[in-house]
């Protein structure tokens, strides 16, 4: 398994740009809030954080599915032919 090709699929890179700048705002956001006192800052992380979550999980599953699928393609070129 190549975890180089893995992380080259489309979808795996447009979470990671979505989901990483997001998960920058919401811990921000977090900090600023509780240190700052401001509730609106303490709103923003209530809103990121479940999308940020999702995106993790999601990114995740994804990434163990093309692993999977991977691995069963290297096990056919790796096996005879079956009659």
């Amino acid at each position: 398994m190549n975890k180089k090709q893995i992380k080259q699929d489309d979808w795996l890179r447009r979470m990671r740009w979505v989901g990483i700048p997001l998960f920058v705002i919401s811990i921000l956001s977090l900090w600023a809030g509780q240190w700052l006192a401001n509730p609106t800052l303490g709103q923003i992380f209530i809103v990121t954080m479940p999308i940020v979550l999702v995106i993790g999980f999601v990114y995740n599953i994804r990434f163990v599915m093309i692993a999977v699928r991977l691995q069963k393609q290297e096990a056919n070129k790796a096996s005879p032919p079956k009659k």
